[in-house]
C-alpha cells in the first residue's frame, strides 16, 4: 500500500516490491556508487526572500515563508515557470517523493533512485549529482524524504533496506563528509524476515540529527523507532525504538515513525508522530500517538519519550475490539494482499500520524503540538503536558487518507482532508474551521506551504494549486505538464518551498516505477 512519505512495505508483497524496483532501477542502467559529478558553483542569491533549509522549513514545521513578500494573492496571475529540471536529463527515470530544500542559491532534492542533485536556483542546471548506496532499497525507494541543511553540509537519510543510514555531503562539491553506521536495529525476531526502512525525513536538533525508522508492516513482533545522530560526525550515539522493550515483551508492536518531528530550541523536546499498531489485539499508548522526546544530553531522560499524547487507537469502538478477537479475524489474514486489507475483519483501521508534527503557540501563549492523523482528526496537545488542547474533525478516517503535512502561518492551519481533497484552514486557538475549498484529486499525500497570504499544495492530478490564505479562494490551477512541456505523474508526497522570491515545486512521478521526477520554478512577472 502506498503511504505518504514514500510509501510502506505490505505483509504479502515484500519481496515482489523489492524485486520490482531491481527491476525498474536495472532498466534504467542505475549502477549505486558513491561518485559525484560537480560543476560551477550556485548563482548569487538574491538579498531576500527567505531560505528554506529542511523539510518543513524550520524546526517547528510551519511550512511558512515569512520573508515572503511579493508572491501575494494580487500577484499570483503573472505566475509563470523559470525553468524546469527533468531527472532524465540526468540520466535518472525515478521520480521525487519530498519537498525541495533551497539555501544559498542551490536547490537539493534526491530520488527514489538514489540520485542526490544540488541544482542552481536561478537556472535549473546541475550543479552536482551523486549516487547514494543503496543495493537494497527500503520502501519507498533509496531517497524518501527531503534533505536538511547543517553548516556546509547537506544531510540525506538513505533507504537501504534493513540497514537505514544517514549521510553528510558537502553542499557545494557533493563529496562525503561523513556516512553514518545504520541506525535501525536488526530485526533478529521478525517474523517476516524482514528489516526496517527509513521514509522520514531528518532534522537538526540541538547538534543531533533526528531520523526515524519502521518496521515492516504488520510485523507482530517489530516495533520501529528514532536515531539521535551527531551532526559533526556521524556518530548514531542513541537508538531508541518506540515501545520499550518490556512492553515488546508483551507483545506489543508496530508504532513506525514515518513522518518528520519538530522541535523547541527552548525546551530542547522534539515532537513526533507515530504509527499504528501491528497487533491486532494490542495497542501501545506511544502508537497512534504524538511522541515527547528528549534532546538534551544533560538530563538524564536524553533520548528518551518521556510522555505521549494518544490519538484516535486503531480499534477504538467496542465492536471493532470483539471482531479482532473472533477466530474469523485470524482466518482472513492473506499475505497475497497488502497490510491491512487482508484483515477486513478484524477492524484494522491503521490511523497513524503521518503528518509532520506544527509546533506553533495559541493567542493565550500555550505551546502547543498539532498533528493531522488518518482517523481525520487535526489533534492538538499541550506541549509541555501533552494534555489535549482541542482536536477538529476535518475529514472522514481512511487507511490511505489524511498523512499530508499541514502549514502554519501563525494564525491558521492549512491543510488537506481526504478522501475527497479538500483544502481546509483551522484557527490556531480554537480548531474553529475558517474556510474549506476543493482541491478535488481524490486522496491526496502532498504537503501544503504557506507565505505572503496564499496557501500552496501540489495535486494527485499533476497541478500547482493557490489559494487565498484569508478566504480560500482558489487563485491558482496550473497543470505541471504543460509547464514541463512533458506529461508528469504525481502519486507522491511531493511539495513547494517557497524562497529567494520562487516557488519550487517537485513531482514525484510514482513510487516504485520508472517515470521521471520534475523540479519546477516558478516566478512571477
Amino acid at each position: 500500500m502506498y503511504r505518504g512519505r514514500g510509501g510502506r512495505r505490505t505483509v504479502g508483497s515484500a519481496r515482489k516490491v523489492a524485486l520490482l524496483v531491481g527491476v525498474a532501477l536495472s532498466l534504467c542502467g542505475f549502477a549505486f556508487s558513491s561518485s559525484a559529478s560537480a560543476s560551477a558553483p550556485c548563482t548569487t542569491i538574491p538579498a531576500s526572500g527567505g531560505q528554506w533549509p529542511m523539510y518543513g522549513h524550520d524546526v517547528a514545521n510551519t511550512r511558512s515563508q515569512p520573508e515572503e513578500s511579493g508572491l501575494a494573492p494580487r500577484a499570483v496571475a503573472g505566475l509563470a515557470p523559470v525553468w524546469v529540471f527533468s531527472t532524465t536529463s540526468a540520466g535518472d527515470e525515478t521520480g521525487f517523493n519530498s519537498t525541495p530544500v533551497v539555501y544559498d542559491g542551490c536547490v537539493y532534492i534526491g530520488s527514489f533512485g538514489g540520485t542526490a542533485y544540488a541544482l542552481d536556483a536561478r537556472t535549473g542546471r546541475v550543479i552536482w549529482q551523486r549516487k547514494l548506496e543503496a543495493p537494497n532499497p527500503g520502501s519507498g525507494g533509496v531517497v524518501v524524504g527531503a534533505a536538511a541543511i547543517s553548516g556546509k553540509a547537506v544531510i540525506y537519510l538513505v533507504d537501504e533496506f534493513m540497514a537505514p543510514y544517514a549521510i553528510a555531503l558537502n553542499r557545494s562539491t557533493g563529496a562525503v563528509i561523513w556516512k553514518s553506521a545504520p541506525f535501525a536495529p536488526p530485526l533478529t525476531s521478525s517474523a517476516l524476515q524482514d528489516g526496517s526502512y527509513t521514509n522520514s525525513s531528518p532534522i537538526v536538533a540541538n547538534g543531533f540529527v533526528l531520523a526515524g525508522y519502521s518496521p515492516p508492516e504488520g510485523d507482530p513482533t517489530a516495533t520501529g523507532g528514532f536515531a539521535l545522530i551527531n551532526v559533526k560526525t556521524g556518530a548514531v550515539v542513541k537508538i531508541t525504538p518506540t515501545i520499550p522493550q518490556s512492553a515488546q515483551e508483551e507483545g506489543y508492536a508496530g508504532g513506525g515513525l514515518w513522518s518528520t518531528p519538530a522541535y523547541d530550541p527552548s525546551s530542547k523536546y522534539a515532537y513526533w508522530g507515530a504509527g499504528n499498531p501491528s497487533s491486532k489485539t494490542k495497542q501501545y499508548k506511544t502508537t497512534d500517538a504524538i511522541l515527547k522526546i528528549d534532546v538534551n544530553p544533560s538530563r538524564p531522560t536524553f533520548g528518551q519519550i518521556v510522555a505521549s499524547y494518544e490519538g484516535n487507537v486503531d480499534q477504538y469502538t467496542e465492536t471493532l475490539e470483539q471482531l479482532s478477537h473472533s477466530p474469523a479475524c485470524e482466518a482472513s489474514a492473506n499475505e497475497g494482499v497488502p497490510y491491512p486489507l487482508d484483515d477486513p475483519i478484524c477492524g484494522q483501521l491503521d490511523l497513524d500520524f503521518g503528518s509532520a508534527a506544527n509546533l506553533f503557540t495559541t493567542a493565550a501563549g500555550t505551546k502547543v503540538v498539532g498533528d493531522l492523523q488518518k482517523s481525520g482528526v487535526y489533534h492538538v496537545a499541550d506541549a509541555k503536558t501533552m494534555t489535549p488542547v482541542w482536536s477538529t474533525i476535518v475529514g472522514p478516517s481512511c487507511f490511505a487518507c489524511n498523512a499530508d503535512s499541514t502549514a502554519y502561518d501563525g494564525g491558521s492551519i492549512y491543510g488537506v482532508a481526504t478522501p475527497g481533497g479538500d483544502m481546509f484552514s483551522l484557527e490556531r486557538s480554537s480548531g474553529a474551521t475558517k474556510w474549506v475549498s476543493p482541491v478535488g484529486d481524490g486522496t491526496h499525500y502532498q504537503s501544503v506551504s504557506t507565505a505572503a497570504g496564499v496557501t500552496w499544495t501540489v495535486d494527485g492530478d499533476s497541478d500547482l494549486d493557490g489559494f487565498e490564505a484569508s478566504s480560500g479562494l482558489p487563485l491558482v490551477r496550473r497543470p505541471l505538464s504543460a509547464d514541463a512541456g512533458a506529461a508528469v505523474t504525481n502519486l507522491t508526497s511531493a511539495g513547494v518551498a517557497i524562497a529567494e522570491h520562487n516557488l519550487f515545486v517537485s513531482a514525484g512521478g510514482a513510487s516504485y516505477l520508472p517515470a521521471p521526477g520534475y523540479v519546477i520554478a516558478y516566478g512571477v512577472h
